[in-house]
């Protein structure tokens, strides 16, 4: 039997007068709490005010935006090419081309400009609010609870990562098909025509849930819940009915795996012995719990407690106590309602796979991994207050005062928490406030933010401290080396990048730079050996090949310079000082002529420098043509070149 989600009390002397005070609306003369597109509204403006924060946040490229948006080449066009790559390639061990798409659209219609990618997490989250609201009335939960509960999703502070962090778009697209397809399957289940139609509608869906995130694969054990919910018992036939959803779960979910084993992301799963990432596991499953309630101390990353073979921190042993205390609670309501017994099982279904016990990833817990499963708890809590409400003495105003104090509660924190992630560095500043000397990456990600910001003496001090809780972590070493370069400190960015080139003979990067390091030195011969090795092992690096054409100008071999001074204009075309420099390199070959040429290209670039025109002014001198070398001459003088007056008269 169903659930009964209208039980009032029997006890007729706890009863009052009703006296109706009730606003009511002009939409079938029902009061507004029974209103549907009031309460619809409502609850969608709630969740707009609190995330208007988020719509001026900038990208946060020092945590993934830059892999997968404002770096990423594959959402730069939009062809058949671009859309078959999205469908076959990884981004950042993840296999989310639905997402991937969705930036492309945007990118075509709006480039870089943050705002509108923020836009659209924003409308996807309302979007899954909506449909949390008419999942949980078709669930027979009274419209007034259900919006209520609809409202406590949507607002919920946990919610923040996935719509304020533009690379969550992954979350957003799966929760929209997802909730979806879930909503699709249960009018199937209930409906009398159309049947066929709606469950293959859902497995449509369901299908473009896994595009957008693999975290989809648990929808059939949910559907499963639907069926006990429903009371459908035969569960041979009902196992049968959803093997095109288990065997898509299984396929996805293969290719996940690989996914990840190819880009090391497994590699958690050598560090820490399984008994420990049970109890990580478990742990993770408690704090889920509790934050749906107390969601304090938020943070983009949560870094492991302890290295391997140490001792865990008293909660984490106590952790099992807890679920096993929570399970207890669950079981005492079996035969009485089988709603806790869904909503909790939903809870534990859909967030199971992300529990880290098989870990992925450089985090054991992420606030994002709530975004679908929190479903069960809303759907348990606004069958509490209904149940509560008839039950209690004064139970709907306790409840309504219950409902108002979270609800501003929650309001406050996601709005706070959207301005935390406004850029690099208060999300990051955050994560080191609460999580301080834990861990090398959050110090890492704010000092290449400091780094994109100019601001060398900050980014120097993080990149400090984050070397200093990971003596062998050769990115970071790398980019305190480029900011020692960069402020003339050749010692200390030599001993760096030698240092990573140790660590990691193949870092092409580390080589370059060591071979410009040689350049400035005036070490030609060092910096040709160098900055060929770094050019064998990754051709695409433009500045490899300027500095290489340097070297080789010193060395007196002016035609490889010229050669590699094209191979960096084949990848960073226009670069007028490149341009300049095979100018005056086919000076040095008396090709005069040509020379000319490409003093034009750097003219037509930056006309306003005025020591391109006293290069051309040369060149027009060499060739005999005194009338353009004196006009070059003197716009040169013009625009502010020191040119000698012997210089000007000896053209006239």
């Amino acid at each position: 039997m169903k659930p009964n989600l209208n039980h009032r009390s029997k006890d007729k002397s706890s009863r009052r007068p009703a006296i109706n005070t009730s606003v009511r609306t002009g939409a079938g003369n029902k009061m507004m709490y029974e209103n549907e597109a009031f309460l619809v509204l409502f609850f969608l403006t709630a969740t707009i005010a609190c995330y208007l924060p988020s719509l001026g946040n900038d990208f946060i490229f020092t945590w993934d935006d830059s892999s997968y948006i404002t770096d990423n080449p594959m959402i730069k066009t939009l062809s058949p090419e671009s859309v078959r790559l999205m469908f076959s390639s990884q981004v950042g061990g993840t296999y989310v081309p639905l997402p991937l798409l969705s930036y492309a659209i945007e990118y075509q219609l709006w480039g870089l400009d943050p705002l509108p990618f923020h836009v659209t997490n924003l409308m996807l989250h309302l979007a899954c609010t909506f449909l949390v609201f008419r999942i949980l009335r078709i669930l027979n939960l009274k419209i007034m609870f259900a919006a209520a509960a609809a409202m406590i999703y949507g607002i919920h502070p946990m919610g923040v990562e996935s719509v304020a962090w533009v690379t969550e778009r992954k979350d957003l697209l799966y929760g929209v098909f997802y909730l979806a397809s879930l909503l699709l399957y249960i009018y199937y289940v209930k409906a009398t025509t159309k049947k066929a139609l709606l469950f293959i509608s859902s497995l449509g869906l369901f299908i473009l849930a896994l595009f957008s995130k693999i975290q989809a694969v648990s929808l059939p054990l949910v559907l499963l819940l639907v069926d006990y919910y429903c009371n459908r018992t035969d569960w041979r036939k009902l196992i049968v009915e959803k093997s095109p959803f288990f065997m898509l779960s299984l396929i996805f979910g293969i290719v996940g795996i690989f996914v990840l084993k190819s880009v090391g992301a497994l590699k958690i799963n050598e560090l820490y012995t399984l008994s420990e990432r049970l109890f990580f596991g478990i742990y993770t499953l408690s704090a889920y719990f509790l934050k749906f309630f107390f969601p304090l101390t938020l943070s983009a990353f949560y870094p492991y407690p302890v290295t391997s073979g140490n001792a865990l921190p008293l909660i984490y042993y106590l952790s099992p106590l807890f679920i096993i205390l929570i399970g207890f609670m669950v079981y005492r309501t079996v035969g009485k309602t089988k709603a806790v017994v869904f909503g909790s099982l939903f809870f534990l279904f859909s967030v199971f796979f992300m529990l880290q016990i098989f870990g992925a990833g450089q985090g054991f817990l992420a606030d994002r991994y709530v975004k679908v499963p929190y479903l069960g708890l809303v759907f348990i809590a606004g069958w509490g207050m209904e149940a509560l409400q008839g039950r209690l003495k004064y139970g709907k105003p306790l409840i309504l005062l219950v409902f108002a104090g979270f609800s501003i509660y929650f309001m406050t924190l996601t709005y706070q928490r959207c301005g935390v992630w406004k850029n690099g560095e208060t999300l990051w500043t955050d994560v080191i406030v609460k999580y301080p000397g834990r861990d090398s990456r959050p110090y890492a990600c704010r000092g290449l933010y400091f780094r994109t910001e100019k601001d060398n003496d900050r980014a120097l001090s993080d990149f400090n401290t984050s070397l200093a809780l990971d003596h062998g972590n050769s990115e970071i070493m790398l980019m305190r080396g480029n900011i020692y370069f960069d402020k003339g400190r050749d010692d200390s960015a030599y001993a760096d990048y030698s240092r990573v080139v140790k660590i990691k003979m193949d870092n092409s990067l580390a080589l370059g730079n060591l071979g410009a390091i040689y350049v400035r030195r005036n070490q030609p011969d060092s910096a040709v050996y160098f900055l060929s090795k770094a050019i064998r092992l990754d051709s695409s690096v433009a500045v490899s090949y300027a500095n290489r054409a340097v070297a080789y100008g010193g060395l007196g071999k002016t035609e490889e310079s010229i050669a590699d001074f094209k191979h960096y204009l084949a990848i960073q075309p226009g670069d007028e000082r490149v341009l300049t420099s095979i100018g005056i390199a086919c000076q040095r070959l008396r090709r005069y002529s040509e020379s000319i040429d490409w003093f034009d290209k750097a003219i037509a670039r930056k006309p306003g420098f005025p020591n391109y025109y006293f290069f051309r002014s040369q060149s027009h001198k060499s060739m005999g043509n005194r009338a353009r070398s004196l006009a070059d001459a003197l716009k040169a003088r013009e625009l502010g070149a020191q040119v000698p007056a012997e210089y000007i008269n000896s053209l006239r």
